[in-house]
């Protein structure tokens, strides 16, 4: 796809062995890193992994310098949605080098209707999107306390 001049990227929580990002990093222009957590606890506890893994890989793809990479954080009610927490994951980005921008991604139930016909049980029916208000505070905690520029959804 590069060779065609088509951009490429990739959207994952980077939770895999080094050696297969480091293979996948040549072919992408564009990786967006899914993190959901700083307190490794936390993570494990709603997740049901730590975030060691995450971290490190993210760190190793800022520092690689083989593609733009860019944070992009699910706000989650009752998981992730302080100011606290999400200014934690930001200011984390912000040590990376190279990285510029982060992304908040509002809490939706789009995928409900998904679990419903694959006779799953949709686990958070209780929790309701963040208002647009308090993703616009969130975005300017972001920007006022860190050098990224920081996006709604993305």
């Amino acid at each position: 796809a590069k060779a065609m001049g088509i951009r490429t990227a990739m959207e994952s929580m980077g939770w895999a062995e080094w050696k297969v990002i480091e293979g996948i990093l040549p072919f992408l222009d564009h990786y967006l890193l899914d993190m959901k957590h700083m307190n490794s606890g936390k993570h494990q506890e709603f997740t049901g992994r730590g975030n060691g893994l995450i971290l490190e890989n993210a760190k190793k793809i800022a520092e690689s310098g083989m593609t733009r990479l860019s944070i992009r954080v699910p706000v989650i009610p009752g998981f992730n949605h302080t100011s606290g927490e999400i200014l934690q994951i930001a200011v984390f980005a912000d040590s990376l080098p190279g990285v510029e921008e982060i992304y908040l991604l509002p809490y939706h139930r789009l995928g409900q209707d998904k679990y419903e016909a694959l006779g799953r049980t949709y686990e958070l029916p209780h929790i309701l999107p963040p208002e647009p208000e308090y993703m616009e505070m969130l975005k300017r905690t972001v920007e006022d306390e860190t050098g990224l520029k920081c996006q709604i959804g993305g």
